[in-house]
């Protein structure tokens, strides 16, 4: 009780000084920026408690989200794995079959010796690094324990590892130290007025990035988010912060920024990633703890939220990042990580070239506390086409997801076209020597017409 009275002060308090002019704020501008310090300073002093108390809802699943997953009538699906493999059975499995599921999954991890087992058994396709993982030590250090397991895999004769990171800049700067901190890419364009300023400085704050990432070994980076700022700075969507992420709400800036920004990337083999397709924009609720939902018309989404995927999806060295929310308008009941309708029905057959996609973290609540659960949700993922699933946490999340994998590849009900396409794609991202893949990138960042508002 007194803890929470104590919580609650602490809330009140921080919210009297955002609210709170300061004394040399002569003008909006200013006590906008007297906001967004006051904003980071709390969310950098209280960052462990609250991704703590998110990671305690994403993984509590209350008897009333249980009962309202399957409709009144009809029986609960069965859940994915049926049985649950230890590590050590997954591990000693057909060395083969470990390899080939394997190379869809990438991992986040406590500790580098913790998965060190799994890259030596060919079990993963990457690594994600984020905060805990460089907390308090050296770029060189980390790098070297980065290195260290790309060394079993050119022993192996594998591809490289795939090596995560989710380097935004501002809010979501995960790398921050050793990495310099930077804001992000919308703060750095809005002061700009025209698009040679913007492309001269989002250029050279691209390159600063990939320089630090390179430095550490870095080979993707889930970045840049090209989600609308449609809301405004209330919009209340936990731990997403979508406004203060997003790049603008016209999306053909959206897209030339984000254009020139992976231009930059790729020139140092480092793989951008568009996020959160099929954007976060319209969406209220936060995927860290249960499913949104978009129910704007894919006529409207075309015009506006997607205009910067499409701009840019399909173009070498650029992945995109599927995000937990449903489109009604193709699917009412499955998250677009997932969702057969959408991958293929508004990505796959309306982009050219390959595009490359990997899920948002299928730790989030949306996706361990939906029907399919986390197991299920990962078979209709490769089944629908995602190349890569993303798992924030080796150590609660893998076996879940290897075993109803091994357990679907057992009974034949992994989709073998998908597997050999997923194959093709990866190969053109992801290679066995250091060579590049491709000439120089081209330009992806292109001249727009005039700004129409996005239809609300």
């Amino acid at each position: 009780m007194l803890r929470s009275f104590a919580a609650a002060v602490i809330g009140l308090g921080f919210l009297a000084t955002l609210l709170a002019l300061p004394p040399d704020a002569a003008d909006a501008r200013s006590y906008r920026s007297h906001v967004s310090a006051k904003k980071k300073t709390y969310w950098a002093r209280n960052k462990a408690r609250h991704r703590a108390a998110i990671r305690a809802r994403r993984n509590a699943v209350p008897a009333v989200a249980k009962q309202a997953a399957t409709p009144p009538g009809q029986p609960l699906p069965p859940k994915r794995p049926l049985k649950l493999l230890t590590r050590a059975d997954i591990l000693g499995s057909d060395p083969a079959r470990l390899e080939r599921l394997g190379r869809r999954i990438i991992v986040g991890f406590q500790r580098f010796d913790e998965v060190r087992p799994l890259v030596e058994k060919g079990g993963i396709a990457g690594i994600f690094i984020t905060d805990h993982n460089v907390r308090g030590r050296k770029a060189d250090d980390v790098a070297k324990d980065i290195q260290s397991l790309q060394d079993i895999r050119k022993a192996q004769g594998l591809p490289r590892l795939i090596v995560a990171a989710d380097q935004e800049g501002g809010y979501v700067s995960r790398l921050s130290p050793p990495l310099k901190q930077q804001p992000s890419l919308g703060t750095l364009v809005a002061r700009l007025k025209n698009d040679e300023d913007r492309e001269k400085a989002v250029r050279a704050y691209a390159e600063v990035q990939a320089q630090g990432l390179e430095r550490l070994g870095v080979t993707m980076n889930f970045g840049p988010v090209v989600d609308l700022r449609l809301g405004t700075s209330r919009r209340n969507d936990g731990e997403t912060q979508l406004f203060w992420r997003a790049i603008d709400s016209n999306p053909y800036l959206v897209a030339k920024v984000a254009g020139w920004y992976c231009d930059t990337l790729t020139k140092f083999d480092i793989i951008c990633t568009l996020k959160h397709f099929p954007g976060l924009g319209r969406v209220a609720r936060d995927t860290h703890v249960v499913t949104g939902e978009i129910s704007a018309t894919t006529a409207q989404l075309e015009l506006s939220d997607w205009l910067p995927f499409r701009r840019l999806m399909g173009k070498p060295g650029i992945a995109t990042m599927i995000g937990h929310v449903r489109v009604t308008a193709a699917d009412k009941e499955t998250p677009a990580s997932y969702s057969g309708e959408v991958i293929n029905s508004f990505i796959r057959a309306r982009t050219e070239g390959d595009v490359l996609l990997i899920t948002d973290d299928l730790g989030m609540g949306a996706v361990t506390r939906s029907k399919d659960g986390l197991g299920g949700a990962a078979v209709k993922s490769v089944n629908a086409g995602v190349d890569l699933l993303l798992l924030s946490d080796a150590a609660l999340y893998y076996d879940t997801v290897m075993s109803a994998l091994i357990e679907a590849d057992s009974n034949n009900e992994i989709d073998q076209a998908r597997q050999i396409q997923a194959r093709e794609r990866l190969s053109k991202y992801v290679f066995v020597d250091d060579s590049p893949p491709h000439a120089a990138p081209p330009q992806h960042a292109q001249q727009e017409p005039p700004h129409t508002p996005p239809a609300n």
